[in-house]
């Protein structure tokens, strides 16, 4: 018994520390409006209400309506326990206070019975439907790790929830934050981790610095892992269902899109290549159209070198625009129609160019006569 002292009215009140948290079975749990329950007990205000029963009893079957109640102590946080799952309760202030009730009950997230995040459940023996269900979890409680290798358990978790003996928790590195959702999905607050230390090497630390801070969204594991729900596993960027990687100073090697189909982004996929192949087998040129013909370009969308030189295009405007006025400068110069130089045209040069005189090294000047061709 322990006794605490209230500066305020400086009055005692005596807690029973023993009994503050207690830890009970979830029978059942309303979830939503259609709950038979749900009237009774605030229609949506009652959402996340559990129906408890002590460990101790072995009545599985009883009906919940008969049974006391707990609602969730956090309300930011929803993280509801499946029936069979075991919670802790307590009793404090509720928000009837001045209606004269002064006190209700609530849980805990469900307590780490099995140390995995699909599910905790730990029913009674009476509960259970198949003998080896039921030696599943008498070898569990003896201390080993249970391990569901024939497929399925007999468990009942809800209306609808199924077991999925095949779901991995995620493998821990120092220092990671690790939020685990019941299937698959997860979100890893990690960083890059080098030692030789470490006997799992993950597949974002082949590059940096340790500390470096890399997050990872992960929405369902990799199809391609063992059955073997009891070994964690790690995140694979080509294989799990879907993820988000938000790097620093990471290199994730070997990683390949999800699909190169990307006509419904209007872009032309290509493929990566290594400095090696780039060097000797440089990617075949991309063709564009324009007005008509094909134009090839290279990879990164540049005009590729080619031994007949090609005029650019212009608009009849723009030529009209030079031919009225000879001195603008303008680029479509050189192909005006018709303008040919003839060997016998003559040709005079600016006033105000400057006459070079006879040249140096017998090259001639501007006043030597020339031939053309």
């Amino acid at each position: 018994m322990a006794i605490v002292r209230l500066k305020k009215n400086r009055g005692q009140k005596s807690l029973n520390t023993k009994n503050r948290l207690k830890a009970v079975r979830v029978k059942d749990i309303i979830l939503d409006i259609n709950h038979p329950l749900a009237e009774e007990y605030g229609d949506y205000d009652a959402i996340g209400t559990i129906f408890y029963t002590e460990l101790d009893n072995n009545n599985p079957n009883s009906n919940p309506k008969d049974d006391p109640t707990a609602i969730p102590l956090f309300s930011h946080l929803k993280y509801y326990p499946l029936i069979n799952e075991i919670v802790l309760i307590l009793t404090t202030n509720s928000s009837n206070l001045y209606d004269g009730k002064q006190s209700a009950t609530y849980y805990l997230p469900q307590v780490n019975m099995w140390g995995h995040p699909h599910h905790n459940a730990l029913p009674t023996v009476k509960g259970l439907d198949s003998e080896q269900t039921t030696n599943d979890y008498q070898e569990t409680e003896a201390g080993l790790v249970r391990k569901v290798d024939d497929g399925g358990t007999d468990i009942t978790l809800g209306t609808y929830f199924k077991e999925q003996t095949n779901i991995k928790p995620l493998l821990p590195y120092e220092g990671d934050m690790i939020l685990e959702g019941r299937f698959g999905n997860s979100i890893r607050f990690g960083s890059t981790n080098n030692s030789q230390e470490i006997s799992n090497p993950n597949a974002w630390s082949n590059s940096g610095n340790t500390g470096d801070p890399i997050t990872i969204i992960r929405n369902g594991q990799s199809s391609n892992l063992d059955e073997k729900g009891w070994l964690p596993t790690t995140e694979r960027i080509n294989e799990d269902a879907s993820s988000i990687y938000l790097t620093s100073n990471q290199r994730l090697q070997n990683f390949t899109q999800a699909s190169p189909y990307m006509n419904s982004w209007d872009a032309e996929y290509i493929e990566p290549q290594t400095i090696e192949q780039s060097l000797l087998t440089p990617p075949s040129s991309l063709n564009t159209e324009t007005k008509g013909e094909t134009q090839p370009f290279n990879t990164n969308n540049e005009a590729s070198i080619s031994s007949t030189p090609t005029q650019p295009f212009h608009t009849p405007d723009e030529l009209q625009e030079v031919i009225n006025n000879p001195k603008a400068t303008n680029e479509s110069e050189d192909i005006i129609p018709d303008q040919v130089i003839q060997k016998d045209t003559d040709i005079q040069l600016p006033s105000h160019y400057q006459n070079p005189g006879s040249g140096g090294g017998g090259g001639g000047g501007a006043d030597i006569e020339f031939e053309t061709t």
